[in-house]
């Protein structure tokens, strides 16, 4: 399981993301970091794709495209481009209505960015 003990704290927790994570054995691992953590000031490709899949997972029934990117704070264009990403590479699925859900590997993408992350921050 992942732990946050040691986690620093940024100014405002407004730049902190939730998630839980449903791990293979069924437990629920509960996520939490900051893309400010580690002193960049504009967020990479995969903290793009953490914020995207946190949005889903965030919402179990599933979110639409516009609440995706709103949540997840991109432009119609970035939007549309890493959805195609993750679909493509079946990170997320679309269910009827144009509702986006992530899939199994999506959600394991998920808990490796994240571990990656809190790696990352310790280093630092």
């Amino acid at each position: 399981m992942l732990s946050l003990a040691s986690y620093s704290r940024v100014a405002s927790a407004a730049t902190y993301v939730d998630a839980s994570v449903m791990v293979g054995d069924g437990d629920k691992s509960s996520v939490r970091f900051s893309r400010h953590a580690l002193g960049f000031k504009n967020r990479d490709r995969a903290t793009i794709i953490a914020d995207i899949l946190n949005t889903l997972v965030n919402n179990p029934k599933g979110k639409r495209k516009t609440n995706i990117r709103q949540s997840a704070n991109l432009s119609s264009y970035m939007s549309d481009k890493y959805l195609d990403f993750l679909l493509h590479n079946d990170f997320i699925k679309i269910e009827g209505g144009g509702i986006y859900k992530p899939t199994t590997k999506g959600l394991r993408l998920l808990q490796n960015l994240d571990l990656h992350y809190l790696k990352m921050a310790h280093t630092f």
